[in-house]
């Protein structure tokens, strides 16, 4: 009987726990039914629940995004930089107080509260009043708490030299080295551990990986010697009537190159704005006739045809232009010093022995200047190469090449190689100016279906001090057309010497870097300020066009071509179109200013 009074109390107790769970599911119904959050809502609310997670977790707190390491020449200055700025951008539609925003904003970008306030006015999409914000302008404006105001970070890539050396450097894109040292070494710029395979002419000290937070790349150029180079080339070819033409100075004792350089040129700030013939780096891929250089080769062989007791050449004559030597003896001779060997550098490759048997084999500039200087070196073929060394920040160690890492193959017998040094540049030897100069021009002919094209190609070789040229100088101009040159000294292979000779006796007196830091110096001001000028420039309004809203690059990755035409045709750029297919990669990028841009450069790929 106390069981079953105990049953029954049991079975009036266990409705109340039920009440209570059905009163707490309609105050949550009641509360639901009240806010409705949009995907949006939920989205933001669980990204800023992740957010919370990964601050607070274990573990370090996630630091700054480290900038892109930068480039240097071989005395560290810049060549690639980058720079953290911010795009002061504006939401009309949330802006509360229209004139009290303008005023604290016109002074830190430098115009008029009245115009600010105007372009908020007229303006019903959010627009951007300035793109050279720096961290600590753009931590004063988000302290001033702003409604509809922000500033948004951008890590901006600046080549101060503009046109400097712009083959070597390279360019970039959506954050991604694509030609150059910028895109043969990007897994190495960027932030992020890398190991040897990235780059393997580094020594890493028995380091399995480097690069945690920021790792900057040291060149072999000098800014000095290359700029030098560059004016002077420029200059001639401008007064030449040419436009295309290669130079490249190399040590050949050791394969360091000092200037490279090729014309047309480009600008890296703007690589889009340069067609990509003018992006194409000449000097590793441009052909030049071999019979430029024949005399020199037919010299070679007939001294090592004469052995080591040969007595010394004499002049070639007009029976023997070639010391007797055939078409097919040279050949061989060109084969046995790798005339035509690719010349694999440690960022730029040639295009190396045709792969048709029937074929003719074809040099180019630095396959020259790559031969020639073993003849230099006693017979050791050198490949060339413009990375030096890389800096760590982690570490804060400076890491070198190793020894192994420079190719060197004995192409003559070492013996022989020392008598060919010392007989093979008589005839192009100047005692007076202690050097050795030599100049060719040759007629070349290509023929393309039924018609035939014809260019003149003219070469200069020069190599200073006389007898340890410390200096290997090799230029070469090309032009399309045919016309009578004068042989006076102000034009033709005359005045190409004599710019040569000009520019080897500036490089003999120019001095070596020694005793260099093994860190980095501080960041330029002045090409920070250089940066600040050109943004500035670029981002100027025209007269009269101060309430109109910036026009900005719209988005047309994924577009077919048709579609993307028609957001820009608005524009009235100059579309340069590379591929086919659908858009992968615009240029400038979606979101960035037109003012003062009249060109853009969309990618295409079929799949």
């Amino acid at each position: 009987m106390i069981k079953s009074l105990r049953s029954k109390k049991n079975k009036r107790r266990w409705p109340i726990p039920l009440l209570f769970f059905v009163i707490l599911l309609t105050a949550a119904g009641a509360v639901l039914y009240r806010i409705h959050p949009s995907l949006q809502d939920i989205g933001r609310i669980l990204q800023s629940a992740v957010g919370k997670i990964s601050t607070h977790s274990a573990g370090q707190t996630p630091a700054e995004p480290v900038l892109r390491g930068t480039v240097y020449d071989r005395k560290w200055r810049e060549l690639a930089v980058s720079y953290r700025l911010f795009s002061l951008q504006v939401n009309p539609a949330e802006v509360g107080d229209r004139r009290k925003t303008a005023e604290e904003l016109a002074r830190f970008i430098g115009d008029k509260p009245g115009n600010v306030e105007t372009r908020l006015k007229n303006s019903q999409d959010s627009l951007v009043l300035a793109e050279d914000i720096d961290e600590k302008q753009a931590a004063q404006i988000n302290a001033l708490q702003l409604k509809g105001v922000s500033c948004k970070a951008d890590e901006i890539r600046f080549y101060p030299g503009h046109t400097t050396a712009s083959h070597v450097l390279g360019f970039m894109g959506d954050g991604v080295g694509l030609a150059g040292v910028e895109g043969k070494y990007d897994t190495v710029l960027q932030a992020g551990g890398f190991r040897k395979s990235n780059i393997p002419d580094i020594d890493f000290q028995g380091q399995e990986s480097l690069g945690a937070t920021e790792t900057d790349l040291i060149l072999t150029l000098d800014v000095d010697l290359q700029k030098q180079l560059e004016n002077r080339f420029r200059g001639y070819l401008a007064t030449q009537g040419a436009e295309k033409g290669m130079g490249l100075l190399i040590e050949p004792g050791s394969g360091r190159i000092l200037a490279l350089v090729n014309q047309p040129s480009f600008n890296p700030n703007y690589f889009w704005k340069a067609s990509e013939s003018n992006r194409v780096n000449r000097i590793y891929n441009h052909v030049l006739n071999k019979d430029l250089i024949r005399p020199i080769l037919a010299r070679a062989a007939a001294i090592e045809r004469e052995g080591l007791d040969g007595p010394a050449l004499l002049p070639p004559t007009v029976a023997a232009p070639n010391y007797g030597f055939s078409g097919e003896k040279i050949d061989a001779f060109e084969q046995q010093i790798q005339l035509y060997g690719s010349v694999f550098g440690n960022w730029e490759s040639g295009p190396g022995v045709p792969d048709q048997a029937d074929a003719q084999p074809v040099v180019t500039g630095v396959q020259v200047g790559v031969t020639l200087a073993s003849l230099v070196n006693g017979g050791w073929r050198i490949t060339p190469y413009v990375i030096d060394s890389l800096y760590d920040h982690n570490t804060a160690k400076r890491y070198s090449r190793h020894n192994e890492a420079t190719e060197k193959i004995h192409v003559l017998d070492p013996a022989l190689g020392v008598k060919i040094r010392r007989d093979l540049f008589t005839n192009w030897l100047l005692e007076q100016e202690n050097m050795i100069v030599f100049t060719a021009d040759h007629v070349q002919m290509r023929k393309e279906k039924e018609f035939s094209q014809y260019s003149m190609q003219e070469l200069f070789v020069g190599m200073a001090p006389a007898k340890q040229p410390k200096y290997f100088l090799l230029m070469a101009v090309e032009r399309d057309h045919l016309y009578p040159l004068s042989s006076e000294k102000g034009s033709g292979k005359a005045a190409l010497e004599a710019m040569g000779k000009e520019l080897l006796s500036v490089f003999v007196k120019s001095q070596s870097p020694e005793g260099l830091a093994d860190r980095p110096p501080e960041r330029s001001k002045e090409n920070l300020r250089q940066l600040f000028i050109s943004k500035r420039l670029s981002f100027r309004e025209a007269p009269g066009k101060a309430n109109e809203p910036i026009p900005l690059m719209p988005k047309m990755r994924g577009m077919s071509l048709r579609k993307g035409l028609q957001q820009i045709d608005k524009y009235k750029m100059k579309v340069n179109i590379n591929g086919s297919g659908r858009i992968i990669a615009q240029y400038p990028l979606p979101g960035q200013s037109l003012i003062g841009v009249d060109e853009c450069m969309l990618t295409l790929e079929s799949k």
